[in-house]
């Protein structure tokens, strides 16, 4: 009988230890669906993330399309209105009434929206092209004081030819500043 007790204590024994494996293996096994459950939550928030910042990364690049096209149209406008201006100002036959309505009506509408384009333009653009839009904004300015700096006085005692030649060389420095930075801007809204 002795040998009876030996074989059930060993038979105990055998199920204590058996048990503590399966203990073992089921904590194995939690924590490797943890560590698998975690790593998958990882990779998902990793991958949102990039997606964000893609995604963020277009949205700026369309705001910044949008401004700069804009931009582009309210200067072509506002090279009009300033011509417009200019021609009017200094033609013998036109009225003042023709003059202060070409003023109130087109120039100043397009000034203003030039104005609005390159403050948006301003707010979205990375800083170097700020920098350069500097630039496109000083040559705008010159073009709008020479075609406003014949409002109201008329044509007597002007050199029209001058007058002409000055505001032509404005409106190409206006036009080539815009070109260089649309240039430098295409690479940074694409």
């Amino acid at each position: 009988m002795a040998q009876r007790r030996d074989d059930a204590g060993d038979g105990a024994a055998r199920e204590r230890t058996g048990g503590r494996g399966t203990v073992f293996a089921a904590l194995a096994g939690t924590l490797i669906g943890a560590v698998a459950g975690l790593t998958g939550s990882l990779l998902g928030y990793l991958e949102a993330k990039d997606t964000h910042r893609s995604e963020a990364d277009a949205r700026r690049a369309d705001i910044r399309r949008t401004a700069y096209v804009e931009l582009a149209a309210s200067i072509s406008k506002y090279e009009q209105q300033a011509t417009q201006l200019l021609n009017v100002s200094l033609d013998p036959a036109r009225t003042p009434e023709e003059e202060r309505r070409q003023f109130e009506d087109k120039y100043a509408p397009a000034n203003t929206d030039l104005s609005r384009a390159i403050t948006t333009v301003r707010l979205v653009a990375p800083k170097d092209a700020r920098r350069d839009l500097e630039e496109l904004e000083a040559r705008s300015a010159r073009v709008g004081e020479l075609a406003s700096n014949w409002y109201g006085k008329g044509p007597e005692g002007v050199d029209l030819r001058k007058v002409e030649a000055e505001f032509d060389e404005a409106t190409k420095r206006q036009l080539a500043s815009l070109q260089e930075f649309m240039d430098k801007a295409a690479d940074q809204a694409l």
